[in-house]
């Protein structure tokens, strides 16, 4: 393995290409070798000059987004606070490279000692060994204040008995639109479009409206893949009835989201797209609305803080539930909620007891409470979302709180192996590929990977099929 050897005062460290390369996705290794931080990521001891214990670092990585400063001051808190000798050193990852620089720090072997691994990630990072099992370190206690679905997911994440995590936070999806942009269009700003359809219709009449004037009525940014497109699809295709895995029969059936590419591939080649949404990333979509140049767009519950914080809108906006594949079809299931913050330890590390103790206090009701006050995320816990003393005030985002008609839905076999139909959405949208034949393509090879699944791994098949699913109650009445 080829290697560079940097020398710090007294100290050298060796790090590989690899790691030295992610140091510098991630932030650009301006932080890597300050006093502080110092061997961080390996949880090291280091001694201060008069021959004493200094505190023990550990690395927690966290994505570099708006919110990420209600994170620095909670960890702030605990640097100051805590009674066990911890100093979080907080790295910070751009949210698009995310994942990317995980991986690469993780194979490497330079991981930070505590981090957030996406749900889509999990399973593959169990697999290779990157996460360390913390069942010794909990009892039922701790998932007392966690509700069923939550206690469930985190067995069903356990691997012969272990546990590696359990999700602190929810995310919602709603449809945004511009008010003026509605107004000058003629469209009332009090009735956004309910269906696909009058998704088009409205979006071509503020394209026409806004001609020459560099306006759009619809963004979709597909240039980041999964949060830009198959969350935000998934997500509000599920308040039509259509999901991706078929819990009534356990099999993957996409046929369903037809209508939706059918629809914004209509609205691409018709002008009703703000231009180059094949590259266009959530943020430069976010600035775009903010501005006023879009009419509508689909956003997650942590939308509202990134406008208070960094994009104030310029135009009074409204926030609507998404629009039904049809008026027959709306509030035929619930819009699904993604499960996310499933913090994890990292496997190896120098410091495991401490690396767990910060590992729960990203699950405590001090972190998980300031962070919901900030309206950084929606707390998983029982009783937070209606405590006065959390509720955040940012605009807008009460709207985005889970009600009657948004849900978790059950655990799907394949996980890690589901992500590569990102592609084949892509494909019909951008490509020019048929629609028909992209999801046909991708449901067999879908459905020929979970039969390997079932047939390799021994998993029975019951697990992943419920003959009486409703998808207005995904996880039952």
């Amino acid at each position: 393995m080829v290697s560079i050897r940097i020398k710090y005062r007294k100290i050298t460290v060796t790090l590989s290409i690899a790691s030295v390369l992610a140091c510098f996705i991630a932030y650009g290794c301006t932080n890597r070798f300050s006093n502080k931080q110092v061997g961080m990521g390996q949880g090291n001891e280091a001694v201060t000059d008069h021959g004493q214990s200094a505190k023990i670092h550990i690395q927690y990585a966290q994505m570099s987004v708006t919110s990420v400063k209600f994170v620095e001051e909670a960890i702030h808190r605990f640097n100051e606070t805590n009674q066990d000798n911890i100093y979080i050193d907080l790295l910070k990852i751009p949210r698009d490279r995310y994942t990317e620089t995980l991986n690469m720090l993780n194979a490497s072997g330079k991981g930070p000692d505590v981090y957030e691994v996406s749900k889509e990630w999990l399973t593959s990072y169990i697999y290779k060994g990157w996460v360390e099992d913390l069942s010794a370190y909990v009892d039922e206690s701790f998932f007392k204040p966690f509700p069923k679905w939550a206690v469930e997911f985190a067995k069903n994440s356990r691997n012969k008995d272990k546990f590696y995590t359990i999700p602190s936070n929810q995310i919602t999806y709603r449809l945004i639109y511009n008010k003026d942009l509605f107004r000058k269009a003629g469209l009332n700003p009090e009735s956004p479009p309910t269906t696909l359809d009058q998704v088009k219709k409205y979006a071509t009449i503020i394209s026409e409206a806004e001609k020459g004037a560099r306006k759009y009525g619809f963004a979709l940014p597909i240039g980041e893949e999964w949060g830009g497109l198959v969350q935000p699809m998934e997500a509000t295709s599920a308040y039509s009835g259509v999901y991706f895995y078929n819990f009534q029969r356990g099999t993957y059936d996409l046929a369903g989201f037809k209508p939706w590419l059918t629809t914004y591939k209509s609205m691409e080649e018709n002008g009703a797209l703000f231009p180059g949404m094949g590259a266009m990333k959530d943020d430069l979509a976010t600035a775009q609305f903010a501005e006023g140049n879009i009419g509508m767009m689909y956003a997650a519950s942590w939308k509202p803080t990134l406008f208070a914080e960094q994009y104030p809108p310029k135009n009074e906006w409204g926030v609507a539930m998404p629009p039904a594949t049809s008026e027959t079809t709306i509030g035929q299931g619930a819009v699904a909620i993604h499960a996310a913050g499933l913090n994890v330890v990292k496997s190896g590390t120098a410091h495991l007891q401490e690396a767990v103790k910060v590992w729960k206090y990203l699950y405590s009701v001090d972190y998980i409470g300031k962070l919901y006050q900030g309206g950084s995320l929606i707390p998983v816990m029982d009783g937070m979302l209606d405590n006065p003393l959390y509720k955040p005030t940012i605009a807008h985002f009460s709207e985005f709180l889970p009600g009657s008609k948004d849900s978790i839905y059950p655990n799907t076999p394949l996980n890690m192996d589901e992500w590569a139909r990102s592609k084949a959405y892509i494909s019909a949208i951008v490509d020019g590929k048929s629609i028909d034949e992209a999801l046909e393509a991708e449901n067999n090879r879908l459905n020929t990977l979970l039969n390997g699944f079932f047939t390799t791994f021994g998993v029975n098949k019951s697990d992943y099929t419920n003959s009486y699913f409703d998808p207005q109650h995904p996880l039952g009445k």
